[in-house]
């Protein structure tokens, strides 16, 4: 019952860490979750005495961070900065051990040397996180971003492992350096070999199982997050590295190519994604909540311990210093012999900014969840019984360093790399680059014209036509024609609704209960024409508090729809979005002949390239007029799937009329198997989307910032498509 305490504690303080996070942007989260963590510790002292196995704390928490960093990596990026990342990420590992372990050793001799080097080796992880933190008030380079993100990636690692072996010495009390060598070289190979093995092998099972149709949504997420953990117990079952393994399997389960090829690996990907995000950021948010939680102990230990505040601070400051100058020297001859690929110049013929990036390096790679996972693993005894030497001490120095180097990143790197304009998204970027998304998409589409099924080319069709009408939108948007394009789409809105109140007043009472039916399938056809958030209520209109009522009672009740009911209530939602559709082309017209004897070619031009801020609005509701008559055509030629063409389209037309008997299932399944054409190409687009996005940041053409929030755009389509199927 106590765990279970724990557990819900440590819960609540990372939820309510992020809510207090949206009050102070200009703190990074780990410093909010830590300053919670504290607050809860000297509200609950209990809190404080937590203390997990070091087995347990390295394969519930490190292992799936690993695993995680490595499968979300991009390796392309890695393999260009492979050297630069190797040695930042293993050398100055290397060189941070040697120079802190001997320093503190001679400052504090109470730390055996062995486990100085235990604490410099846990303090050589960097934490990407914590900066990530700081994204909206921070601006890094590409290759700042790369070496940051791989550094984090493989000195987690390498820190572990380094963490492991001087352990090992100050436990056992014996190091032989030759011995040391040979196991350290057979754990990290041979942890990186079995560790790609069998991410191969859970890659190639997860494959196997998808071709015979035997992997769900859920089960692929479920399957991903249960692999870093048997990685890293089979790997530590066979003597090897478990820490490295994971690592290796993540990037041999890491996406190559396309990474959205289907409706499936849309949704996948999306699921997936949010998981593994909410995982990632409990795991981190627990961490530091629980650093947080061991500051009363640190401050009680200053009191307790026989070495006066004095020393104890000099030796944290002293630590920082080391770490900090040591990183700085390191980062700068890299800086100052890099050629940059575009311009051939090395950062020598730019001294000043080559040490000005450096010193954003350096600082950028603050000690985080990783560093105080890894101390917490300090055994408490060594082999002889004895309690471990100095652990306290080195628990209380790592806690130390950490918050230390989180305050001057949040503190300095806003100040050395500011964010231009706040780190805010210019709108006109914004608008610009999502209009050449649409193109690109659209281009693809067309190219699959033709390509594919013939039962595809209406879906195609009407995606097609759906994606100009949004480049159109975003082109008045974008000229400052919101005022006047708002003003009509509301009139539009206006007349829609308007039409289906007389519509509805001219009804049977039966008739309008159809109507009332058929108003959730109408919110859906309207999504699929690209309307969204209010224009989705126009039609609300439509249910009375007693249609409601009624609505809920069938709603309620257990006899089983029949299929002829739902066609035929679909059927009916489609007329009446003709009707406002029809009502819509009509207002537009009446808008659109205002205009002068300019405004077709106005019309024609801004088609072509939309870049025309004078655009009257008589001119605007030519295009609008466009667009609502495409979307007119598209429910047209739906609904004469199931109706023929001597047939008129009116609010009466019921669904078997003009429909022979003997056909009538024939059309039902052509019906529905349309429906459901849509909903693939509709996917298709989406990850279309996606991958122009991502050509465009990778060839520059796009900023980062601006890509991500053109991906949000897509993901949360791809998650009302989803909701729709």
């Amino acid at each position: 019952m106590e765990l279970f305490e724990l557990v819900l504690v440590l819960l609540a303080c990372v939820i309510g860490s992020s809510v207090l996070d949206q009050f102070v942007p200009r703190v990074s989260l780990p410093l909010v979750q830590i300053a919670v963590g504290l607050g809860v510790a000297l509200a609950v002292p209990e809190a404080s005495h937590v203390h997990i196995e070091a087995e347990l704390f390295l394969v519930l928490f490190i292992a799936p961070l690993l695993f995680n960093e490595a499968r979300e990596s991009d390796k392309r990026a890695l393999v260009t900065f492979m050297w630069p990342v190797v040695s930042m990420a293993v050398g100055l590992v290397i060189a941070t051990v040697l120079i802190v372990g001997f320093a503190l050793n001679l400052i504090v001799p109470s730390i055996p040397l062995a486990a100085a080097f235990a604490l410099a080796a846990a303090l050589g992880p960097t934490d990407a996180a914590a900066v990530a933190a700081l994204g909206s008030n921070v601006n890094l380079t590409r290759r700042q971003h790369t070496l940051l993100s791989g550094e984090s990636l493989i000195n987690d690692a390498s820190g572990v492992v380094s963490f492991q072996f001087a352990i090992a010495a100050a436990v056992t009390g014996a190091f032989s350096l030759h011995d040391a060598t040979v196991v350290f070289a057979v754990s990290f190979f041979g942890g990186i070999a079995l560790g790609a093995a069998l991410g191969l092998l859970a890659r190639f099972a997860m494959a196997l199982l998808r071709s015979r149709g035997l992997v769900t949504t859920t089960m692929h997420v479920l399957y991903e997050v249960f692999t870093p953990f048997v990685v890293f117990l089979a790997t530590e079952a066979a003597h090897f590295s478990g820490i490295l393994a994971v690592v290796a399997a993540g990037l041999m389960m890491a996406q190559s190519g396309p990474r959205l090829a289907t409706a499936d690996d849309a949704r996948r990907s999306l699921v997936s994604h949010s998981v593994w995000e909410m995982v990632v950021f409990l795991i981190n948010g627990v961490i530091f909540v629980m650093l947080g939680m061991q500051l009363p102990l640190a401050a009680a230990y200053m009191g307790a311990n026989s070495l006066p505040p004095a020393v104890l601070v000099t030796a944290v400051v002293l630590i920082v210093m080391l770490i900090l100058g040591t990183r700085f020297l390191w980062v700068a001859v890299m800086e100052l012999v890099h050629r940059d690929p575009e311009s051939g110049r090395r950062g020598a013929d730019d001294p000043r900014r080559a040490l000005r990036d450096s010193l954003v390096t350096t600082i950028a790679g603050p000690k985080g969840a990783i560093t105080l996972s890894i101390i917490l693993t300090v055994p408490l005894v060594t082999d002889q019984g004895a309690p471990f030497p100095a652990r306290d001490l080195m628990v209380f120095l790592a806690a130390a360093v950490i918050l230390t180097t989180l305050v001057i990143a949040d503190v300095g790197l806003p100040l050395l790399a500011p964010k231009p304009q706040g780190g805010q998204v210019d709108p006109h970027e914004l608008r610009r680059a999502r209009i050449d998304v649409l193109r690109g998409t659209i281009e693809e589409l067309r190219g699959a014209i033709g390509d594919g099924q013939a039962d595809y080319g209406p879906a195609l069709q009407k995606t097609i036509a759906r994606y100009q009408m949004r480049i159109n939108r975003e082109r008045y948007e974008m000229h400052g024609r919101e005022s006047d394009s708002r003003d009509l789409m509301e009139g539009v809105f206006d007349r829609q609704q308007r039409r289906l109140d007389q519509l509805r007043a001219g009804m049977s009472s039966s008739r309008q209960a159809e109507l009332v039916e058929c108003a959730p399938w109408l919110r859906g056809i309207r999504a699929t024409l690209g309307y969204y958030r209010d224009p989705l209520k126009v039609g609300a209109g439509l249910r009375s508090r007693k249609d409601a009522m009624s609505t809920a009672r069938r709603a309620l009740s257990v006899r089983t729809p029949r299929d002829d009911a739902f066609e035929g209530g679909y059927f009916q939602a489609l007329l009446a979005a003709i009707e406002m559709e029809r009502a819509a082309v009509a207002y537009l017209t009446e808008e659109a002949q205002a205009a002068d004897d300019a405004m077709p070619q106005q019309v024609q031009v801004f088609t072509a390239e939309g870049d025309y801020a004078s655009l009257d609005r008589a001119a605007l509701a030519e295009v609008m007029l466009g667009e609502h008559e495409a979307y007119l055509r598209i429910l047209e030629n739906r609904a004469r799937l199931v109706v023929s063409a001597e047939v008129p389209l009116t609010i009466e037309t019921t669904l078997d009329e003009g429909v022979e008997e003997s056909f009538e299932q024939v059309i039902r399944q052509k019906f529905s198997r349309a429906r459901a054409h849509g909903d693939e190409v509709d996917a298709s687009a989406l990850t279309a989307e996606l991958t122009q996005i991502n050509t465009m940041m990778r060839e520059k053409r796009i900023s980062p910032e601006v890509a991500r929030v053109l991906r949000e755009d897509v993901y949360a389509l791809q998650a009302a498509l989803q909701d729709r199927a």
